[in-house]
């Protein structure tokens, strides 16, 4: 299927759930990360919805519309949104240059909330998250000697790996935790530990809030 139908197919099925300043983010990070992906990475794709939206969503069948437009007809889908996609992401560009330099409010959050996953998980479950997260660092788009440092910070601890993280990067980095997660503890348990970590750090009354990371 070529590029602009499964794009015409996703957005078909995010169309019915997402207004347009959602669904935007939403498609271009499909197109970026899992368009050349095989069909068993939508259900990765999902677990990254989950993680960027706030609100319950019913998953499953979510899944089967995608699924649906995704091997439907292409007269069911609507029209190939590349244009509208391509003006969002022109405007977005000063926005993200905005977010991509160090926070340390940001970094301190992040941490507490990295800690608040951690403590919900045994210790074999731990060690496997941050194995899993070190060897899966290639999609964070930093140079070799700041993966090195992330690297050595999942498999030891300490503040120092994530030094140099901007809110973009460190976006990216709990998303990687996140897909981890469901990895191991499957999506609906992931949902839950994230969600109550999220309300842990809340309830610290931390200055830089812990769902602008997500």
């Amino acid at each position: 299927m070529r590029l602009s139908l499964r794009r015409r197919a996703i957005y078909t099925g995010l169309a019915g759930h997402f207004s347009d300043e959602e669904v935007w983010p939403l498609l271009a990070l499909w197109e970026n990360k899992y368009a050349e992906q095989p069909p068993f990475a939508l259900n990765e794709f999902l677990a990254e919805v989950v993680l960027r939206t706030e609100r319950k969503l019913e998953r499953a069948r979510l899944y089967r519309e995608l699924v649906g437009a995704l091997t439907g007809p292409p007269s069911q889908l609507l029209p190939d949104p590349e244009e509208q996609l391509a003006a969002w992401r022109q405007g977005r560009n000063e926005a993200v240059r905005r977010v991509a330099t160090p926070d340390s409010a940001a970094q301190t959050t992040f941490l507490a909330l990295s800690q608040a996953l951690l403590e919900q998980l045994d210790g074999a479950q731990q060690k496997a998250l941050r194995r899993f997260a070190a060897g899966n660092l290639s999609g964070m788009d930093v140079s070799s000697e700041l993966s090195t440092r992330l690297r050595i910070w999942l498999e030891q601890g300490g503040d120092d790996g994530i030094a140099s993280l901007g809110l973009e990067q460190l976006s990216k980095l709990l998303n990687l935790l996140y897909i981890g997660l469901c990895e191991f503890l499957g999506p609906v348990r992931a949902d839950r530990v994230l969600s109550q970590a999220v309300s842990r750090v809340e309830e610290r009354g931390v200055a830089f809030s812990p769902r602008r990371l997500l």
